[in-house]
């Protein structure tokens, strides 16, 4: 069933997810498929000590956190301002001085702090983009395209089809798929198209499972 975006409802659900729950995890070597494809998108960015790392969806700053000791600074934006309290709280018990969270969104990026001002070279979105409609998915990426500092780099690990979803319904719990009004994932064709669209000059695309994956384009 074909949902429409609705940003309010997708605020609430992650305003009340409860602690407990694995998306909202802050463990970035937790096991499951979300730590694997987290883990595998901080490898696929091949972060250096002067890169400024934006992270959108950013939860509960997992991996802004993770990310920090190997960047200059990581910039963390999310629609939820309860994920954006326990951000805070995970970063001042850390210790680490070099990440700031801020309100954003996809469609808003600079909703709180201009980000086209803070010279992002790279950016990553763990299980975040899917919550897009398809439009609204080329819409963000071309903007991202156009904010990041040359040389960059723009990585995607999330929910992805490189099958047929229907053939695989015994494993939505396992990789988090609801079907639900806040969940629209795409297929793997659309979303190289979407990075071809931006002018990405090299695209690299791993599949993790047939209903996960990750896409790391480069701009030059």
């Amino acid at each position: 069933m074909e949902h429409q975006y609705d940003r309010r409802k997708l605020e609430q659900e992650f305003d009340n997810l409860p602690e407990a729950s694995p998306i909202a995890d802050i463990d970035p070597f937790k096991g499951d498929i979300i730590a694997m494809v987290g883990a595998l998108a901080l490898d696929y960015l091949e972060l250096g000590l002067e890169d400024t790392l934006l992270d959108i969806g950013t939860g509960r700053g997992r991996w802004a956190v993770a990310a920090s000791p190997y960047c200059k600074k990581v910039i963390g934006i999310d629609i939820s301002r309860r994920m954006l309290e326990d951000a805070r709280i995970n970063v001042a018990s850390s210790g680490v001085e070099n990440v700031e969270f801020f309100r954003g969104s996809f469609e808003d990026p600079c909703e709180e702090t201009d980000v086209f001002r803070q010279n992002v070279n790279k950016v990553v979105a763990i299980y975040s983009l899917h919550h897009l409609t398809d439009p609204m998915k080329k819409e963000a990426v071309s903007g991202l395209a156009e904010m990041l500092v040359r040389p960059g780099r723009i990585v995607i690990g999330d929910i992805m089809w490189f099958d047929d979803p229907g053939k695989h319904k015994d494993a939505w719990d396992k990789v988090y798929f609801d079907d639900n009004e806040t969940d629209h994932p795409a297929s793997i064709s659309f979303m190289r198209e979407v990075f071809e669209a931006s002018g990405a000059s090299e695209i690299e695309i791993l599949q993790v499972h047939p209903l996960v994956g990750l896409i790391s384009a480069t701009f030059l």
